[in-house]
């Protein structure tokens, strides 16, 4: 970890009760049951959407023999449920919501633990999302190596006259490794850079917006200059969640989507629902893989 990144002079007071956190988005207080119902807190798995965060509750609780879920009932920003020592929590689409979300519950996190640092490191953290492909075949797994910009420049926010603040945006090799050893043989899988974009139209070279900026052989172009620069697939968030996790110093994140379309092909999905479905699944069977086994491991909980 990484003491002098983490905001201790605001976390602290929490630790020691001279302060309630209000983890306004997520419908939580530090103060709540629930928090205190945390305390093997070990993982938390990010998604954009809630249903999704739902299913991935009620599939975690069958792997842990039924265990119960835990579920914050505010749900007008995003979805947060427990179980079984992870944390569910949807963090919408796009960087400025996934930021929100994943502060509040890097905050939760720190007053679990009582600011522990040894037990903030041991935690694994995890997005799984869907995404654009370029170049392979819709339903690959991409188990992201490093999330960069549309510029394949890191994640960076202005600070005033002090300029750009630029964060380190690989995920952690060896938590890559790992997890790709917990493929399926019949569903393909690359490890890869991804691209992030601002939105979902414009920075993604798409020509089915309201408003296009490219034509077929800008947008094609660029799409191929990305894949020369080893990007895999494009989606939203993967970028703030890198940086962010970065910025503290953990060493367990990954961020593990699912391809919907290859870009090179079209811009619009068009593949049906229950395929649709069969690939969202792919990124959780891998996700759940890894943390089953994880949760066996001696002293994991």
């Amino acid at each position: 970890m990484k003491p002098s990144n983490i905001n201790r002079d605001f976390l602290d007071a929490i630790v020691t009760g001279d302060r309630v956190d209000s983890y306004y988005h997520l419908g939580l207080s530090s103060d709540d049951d629930i928090v205190a119902a945390m305390e093997d807190l070990t993982a938390v798995v990010m998604a954009g959407s809630g249903e999704r965060i739902r299913t991935f509750a009620e599939t975690w609780s069958r792997v842990n023999a039924d265990a119960p879920v835990l579920a914050v009932h505010k749900e007008d920003r995003f979805v947060t449920r427990y179980c079984a020592g992870v944390l569910f929590v949807s963090h919408g689409m796009g960087m400025a919501s996934a930021s929100i979300a994943l502060q509040e519950t890097m905050r939760l996190a720190y007053f679990v633990h009582r600011g522990d640092l040894d037990a903030l490191d041991a935690m694994f953290w995890c997005r799984i999302g869907t995404s654009g492909g370029i170049g392979i075949e819709p339903g690959t797994v991409v188990i992201s190596t490093e999330a960069v910009m549309a510029d394949l420049r890191p994640f960076r926010v202005m600070r005033g006259a002090d300029g750009e603040h630029v964060f380190e945006s690989h995920f952690p090799i060896a938590t890559v490794t790992e997890l790709a050893r917990h493929r399926r043989d019949d569903v393909p899988m690359v490890t890869g850079r991804t691209a992030c974009t601002n939105e979902f139209f414009l920075e993604q070279y798409r020509l089915d917006g309201a408003i296009r900026l490219d034509d077929e052989a800008g947008k094609r172009a660029r799409l191929e200059w990305l894949a020369a620069n080893d990007v895999a697939n494009i989606e939203m968030e993967g970028a703030l969640f890198a940086a962010y996790l970065n910025h503290w110093g953990f060493q367990h994140f990954a961020m593990v989507c699912v391809t919907l379309l290859d870009r090179l092909r079209g811009d619009q999905v068009t593949t049906g629902p229950e395929q649709l479905r069969r690939f969202t699944e792919r990124a959780g069977e891998v996700v759940f893989g890894y943390l089953t086994a994880r949760s066996q491991r001696p002293g994991s909980r």
